[in-house]
């Protein structure tokens, strides 16, 4: 049987990596305010910062988000 590697994160991923949304959880009501900040399955995004907030990078604009919702946002590494 082989092995299934774990889902990669926003919260997971390395700072200076980027990123695109493969995928947000479709049932939290706190996903809808991702949506509105602009992430979406296919948007590209790179993380800046991974402390108290991890702050990236997404259409020219920084935004800052808190780890439990980075969480719902999986995403695949892009070639740099």
């Amino acid at each position: 049987m082989p092995k299934t590697s774990p889902k990669l994160t926003l919260a997971t991923a390395k700072c200076g990596e980027r990123l695109r949304v493969r995928h947000i959880c479709p049932d939290c009501p706190h996903c809808v305010r991702l949506r509105e900040l602009g992430f979406h399955d296919r948007s590209v995004v790179t993380k800046l910062a991974d402390g108290m907030a991890i702050i990236c990078a997404l259409m020219g604009a920084r935004v800052a988000l808190g780890r439990e919702l980075c969480e719902h946002v999986e995403v695949e590494r892009l070639a740099a």
